[in-house]
């Protein structure tokens, strides 16, 4: 998703900290999006799909919702698509 001049103005005003959280919010909102685009899906679908709102689904979208891993793992399932990978490091023997 392209986004507005003036909201990337105020994101980089944001605390260091926030602004981290709220960048991980939008790559992920992004990824949804992405995905959904590319099954030829919209959010109403999404919200059907998960036997949501699509109100609700939006507020999703806006990109400063906090996803739970619950709710992460339902939209992968429903979309049959990964949204989050999270690198495992192999712990080094002492």
């Amino acid at each position: 998703m392209k986004r507005s001049n003036i909201l990337e103005e105020r994101r980089k005003k944001v605390d260091p900290e926030i602004r981290k959280s709220v960048d991980l919010s939008f790559q992920i909102v992004d990824r949804i999006h992405d995905i959904l685009v590319s099954k030829g899906l919209k959010q109403k679908d999404l919200a059907t799909l998960l036997g949501k709102s699509e109100a609700e689904i939006s507020k999703w979208m806006r990109g400063t919702h906090n996803f739970t891993i619950d709710t992460l793992v339902s939209i992968e399932e429903a979309l049959d698509a990964p949204i989050v990978q999270v690198f495992q490091h192999e712990m080094a023997m002492c």
